[in-house]
This record gives structure tokens, sequence and C-alpha cells, in this order.
């Protein structure tokens, strides 16, 4: 039996690494509806639909079909889900959500699980509006999804990192090495972070299309890993094939100098999860972190050169 999968983006990072996985498999026909800015076409068991997500005729023209699951990575606004199922030919028996794990209203001392409560409220600062429009579209999926007997299943992953990373992290770093430039660490930040490798978020995907027992549930992702700064960079150097200097600085010369570090700066901002429930109930397994960085800086590196 084959499943019959829309996807919703996937021309970019995570999706393109999921649509690449999943159309290696013989039990996948992917529909995949995009903005067609990095065509898919030549991928088996995948059907490319050029359509922005907020195009009633666009969404029109998709096949009047009957899908297993529909896999949105690119819902970023209150409406998103509620508008694509109103335009949508066929059914959707699973809406798979990715959200995000800054969801979760920030308690010192807690390291949230599934459980934990989400914000209530739009806070400040440049991603607070992204954020509560997750929260906002988590709402909306479990809304729609009762009204219309369709399972919802939610994705909060932490740091995504890897190829076709399109956010200045890693390739921040892969690129100062491969230039000869010093790579500054904030000695004195105090936050740490847990990430989660693009192909095993990719692998989660698939095993919520799969499993009977992930409807309905939330499942964040997130390595055990903690990592700060030091380590990142020590990991960086492990990996890389290229020696780079580095640089110490203090947050107040990062700020002051504004050095563009991808990462919180400060223990009020670190982002912490229990990523352990996907893995009990649905047997991912993480990559260990070095081995992705390895990994990612390869692919990083034959770009930057």
């Amino acid at each position: 039996m084959a499943y019959h999968v829309l996807v919703m983006g996937g021309s970019y990072f995570l999706g393109r690494i999921f649509c690449i996985f999943a159309s290696r498999r013989e039990d996948m026909e992917l529909t995949l509806v995009n903005r067609g800015r990095y065509a898919m076409t030549h991928y088996p068991h995948l059907r490319e639909y050029r359509s922005d997500r907020h195009d009633a005729d666009g969404l029109a023209r998709l096949p009047e079909q009957e899908y297993d699951a529909a896999v949105d990575l690119c819902a970023y606004a209150p409406g998103d889900v509620s508008f694509l199922l109103d335009h949508l030919p066929g059914t959707v028996k699973r809406y798979i959500l990715i959200s995000t794990a800054d969801v979760y209203r920030r308690q010192p001392g807690l390291v949230p699980d599934e459980t934990a409560p989400v914000q209530d409220s739009l806070g400040t600062g440049p991603a607070a509006e992204y954020i509560w429009n997750k929260v906002l579209l988590e709402r909306e999926l479990k809304e729609e999804c009762a009204k219309r007997g369709i399972e919802p299943v939610i994705l909060r992953p932490a740091f995504i990192y890897g190829p076709y990373n399109y956010a200045p992290r890693e390739s921040w770093y892969v690129q100062r090495i491969v230039q000869g430039q010093e790579i500054p660490v904030p000695g004195d930040a105090a936050s740490r972070f847990q990430f989660v490798f693009v192909k095993d978020a990719a692998e989660a995907i698939l095993a919520c299309i799969e499993k009977p027992e992930a409807g309905g549930k939330i499942y964040n992702l997130a390595a055990p890993e903690v990592l700060d700064y030091g380590s990142y960079t020590e990991t960086l150097a492990a990996v890389s094939d290229i020696p780079f200097a580095t640089r110490p600085v203090t947050v107040e010369e990062v700020l002051r100098e504004n050095i563009p570090v991808p990462f919180p700066l400060t223990a009020e901002e670190s982002e912490l999860y229990r990523g352990g429930r996907i893995v009990r109930e649905l047997g991912l397994a993480y990559t260990p972190f070095r081995e992705g960085m390895e990994k990612t800086y390869k692919a990083f590196k034959s770009v930057y050169q």
C-alpha cells in the first residue's frame, strides 16, 4: 500500500530533505505544492504543482485525492491551515504541522516536555510575532481537525541544522573557516541550546505518517546533547579539515560590535527541551551532533569553496 502525502512547501531546507528521503521509497507518493523557486520534478514518486498556498485557483488545480497525510512546512500565519483545508480538493486523514519548540512558556529551571504550557500572549522582540503565530496555528490546527475528523500531529523542533539550511547559522561558521576568518567565541555567554539534525527531522515526519500511534500527538524534536558556544566551536574544530583561529569575545562586545553570532547569549534565552517522547513512542534515533556536523561542514564547504 502506498501512502499518498500532500507536502506544502518543500523546496528549501527541511522540506527538501524530507522530499528527497520520502521520494526514494516505493511506498510513498508525494504531491508537492510550492511556488517553484527550486524545481523538484526530477525526483521519483513526486508530482510538483506550482501554487502559492493562498491561491484558491491554484489549489483547485490539484487532483481530487484522498491523502493519508498532509505535511505542512510553510504555515506561518493564522488562517493558513483553514484556508488550505477549505480549498483543497479531496480529503486528508492526518495533518502534520511543523511548529517550533519556541512556543513553550519560559519558566526558569524547567526543561519542557510536550505537556508543558505554551505561551498565552504575544511576547516582545524580533521573533515574538513568529512564535505567537505558531501558537495560534497550533490552536487552529486542533480546531479544524476536530471539525473535519482529521488527526492532528504537531512537531516542535529545536534548532534544525544540516545541509541546505538557509538560516545563517552553521553556514556562517563554515564560510568564515573557508575564508580564513577568526571564529568569535563569547566566553561569558551563559546560554545553552539543543539541535536536531535535518535528516532526523525528516525521519520524524515519515514516522508520523506511518505510525498509527502518532495521531493526535505532539512531539518535540531535540537531540539530548546540550551545547554552548565553547562546545559548538570545539565540534567545528573536530570536523573541519581547515585549521582556524578563534577570537575570545564578551557578550558586551558581541552586542556593541553587532557580531552576528547565531545562537542565544543569556541563560534566560537558553533553549532546552525534552525530546525523548518521539524516541520512546515512534523509535526515532537522533544523530550524534559531531556526526551531523561533519556532514554539514562538508556540504557547506563545497558551497563556499
